[in-house]
């Protein structure tokens, strides 16, 4: 799946924003978008929290899955089915916890790390907001297969979930919402992510760079269940590096 993420860059996730963008420019070209058996509008009656995991829209063998050569509809079913084989893998570039209550703050799990503990970084989703309709940027918008959809999201910012001494500043976005529905309870969500994280002088001068940033599109599933039927906590399964 994905690369290490590479230190000093600004890094789009190949496999897996800036928080602010003028919502200006024309949209990419609209695809026609029909009630098929591989696609169904979603229903929002289950609450957006819990834990996901996380495929960025520009993976090669999603995208291919999803509006594959000659369709202008795109198949969830397929790409729903296409997703479960690698998350059983298990095999995902991001994970999140999205808590039951907006008072708390979310989890989120990528493939940044810290260069000095190679381990990846504790990153939290706050201020999380519930709004009736999500609404993507411009920028945000570009990197998406197809227009997203409209409907009810949760939207927040990502910071680190602790002050470091080897960071000056941490900063992101983070949006998701619900973008289809099918047999079986099956779910997927789309969204945007966002991180950016810049070095103190103290990484700088061991060698570090000034830094590392992700920000893509993305899917979602709801996470992995264990032996238990409980879903596979953040801590006890990392992605890719």
């Amino acid at each position: 799946m994905p690369p290490k993420a590479k230190k000093s860059t600004a890094k789009r996730a190949r496999s897996p924003e800036t928080q602010t963008d003028a919502d200006a420019g024309g949209a990419k070209k609209c695809v026609k978008k029909t009630k098929t058996e591989a696609e169904k509008e979603p229903a929002e009656d289950k609450p957006l929290t819990g834990k996901f995991d996380i495929y960025p829209m520009e993976l090669s063998f999603l995208k291919s899955v999803y509006l594959p050569s000659g369709e202008s509809n795109p198949q969830f079913a397929a790409l729903y089915k296409t997703i479960l084989k690698y998350q059983a893998k298990p095999d995902s570039t991001g994970r999140c916890l999205l808590p039951e209550t907006g008072a708390k703050p979310g989890r989120l799990r990528t493939p940044l790390r810290d260069p000095m503990e190679e381990m990846p970084w504790d990153i939290s989703i706050e201020d999380i907001e519930l709004v009736d309709k999500l609404v993507f940027t411009a920028a945000q918008r570009k990197d998406f297969i197809t227009p997203p959809t409209t409907g009810a999201g949760v939207s927040g910012r990502t910071a680190l979930t602790e002050d470091h001494c080897g960071v000056s500043s941490a900063s992101g976005v983070f949006r998701m919402k619900l973008a289809w529905t099918g047999e079986d309870g099956a779910e997927i969500f789309e969204g945007f992510l966002s991180f950016n994280v810049k070095y103190s002088g103290l990484y700088k001068r061991k060698g570090h760079g000034s830094g590392g940033k992700l920000e893509f599109p993305f899917w979602a599933v709801r996470a992995r269940k264990g032996d238990d039927g409980k879903e596979i906590s953040l801590s006890r399964q990392t992605v890719a590096p």
